[in-house]
């Protein structure tokens, strides 16, 4: 019996199909994998703009009344530890010790006090008088239930508050976008001018990342208050990576009874 086998035409047709198949299995399974890698990177940028937001609108929402101010790509703010009322303070006269009803946690040493912070300007002049006090240390609560602060310097405020509200303060916090990461700076103390990335701290723990690849031309913006609302902060946070672009907003109430 004679042998038969394949021919020239059935063994091309046969490379030819098995060819189209492996393209199209290699096609399915490339868009497959740039589809994966694509929801990766949108799910990475989401994660940092939130986690980004949220630590701002943390940060803002215990800000001290009328510290926070907007400047090119920079947010700053003065962090409010506390607070509570106190039974006098120095205004006409200069004085290093004044009293003050608890709660005053142990951790407040160092701290300083801050009066009535009715203005911007007011609260990043530092000096005396001044609203915010050089820094203080706290005493135990007597038998009255009553706190000595001993400032480090004799000092006077501008102003009594009206409704007799002190705040515990540290140094102010920055937000600045440079150099396509967005920064969070401290440690670096206070400006009447507000500071730019080049006069603030270039590494740790004065400088930290916050988030990468942000592309956003004016990430903040302040609205001031009016007879409706308090003022706010305007948040718009651009993140790019390849050609994935994933923009958020949000809006922070801010505190503006001093």
């Amino acid at each position: 019996m004679r042998a038969r086998g394949f021919t020239l035409i059935e063994l091309v047709v046969v490379i030819v199909v098995m060819a189209i198949l492996a393209v199209g299995a290699v096609t399915f399974i490339g868009d497959a994998s740039d589809g994966y890698a694509a929801t990766v990177r949108r799910s990475e940028l989401g994660g940092t703009a939130r986690l980004a937001t949220e630590r701002i609108t943390r940060e803002l929402r215990d800000a001290l009344p009328n510290s926070v101010r907007v400047s090119g790509g920079c947010l700053e703010s003065i962090p409010a530890d506390g607070g509570s009322t106190y039974l006098s303070v120095p205004v006409s006269t200069p004085s290093a010790s004044f009293d003050v009803t608890p709660p005053i946690a142990a951790s407040a040493a160092g701290a300083r006090i801050a009066v009535f912070p009715d203005a911007v300007a007011a609260v990043y002049a530092i000096g005396d008088p001044g609203v915010i006090s050089p820094s203080a240390t706290f005493s135990a609560p007597d038998p009255n239930n009553v706190v000595r602060v001993t400032l480090a310097a004799a000092h006077r405020f501008p102003l009594e508050s009206p409704s007799r509200r002190f705040y515990l303060v540290r140094g102010p916090v920055s937000y600045c976008v440079d150099q396509g990461r967005l920064w969070r700076y401290q440690g670096y103390g206070f400006s009447a001018t507000q500071p730019t990335p080049a006069s603030l701290p270039t590494s740790e723990p004065g400088r930290s990342p916050i988030g990468e690849s942000v592309v956003s031309a004016a990430p903040f913006a302040l609205n001031g208050a009016t007879l409706t609302r308090n003022a706010e902060v305007a948040i718009d946070l651009q993140f790019q990576d390849g050609t994935d672009v994933l923009r958020f907003q949000h809006s922070v109430q801010l505190r503006n009874v001093p």
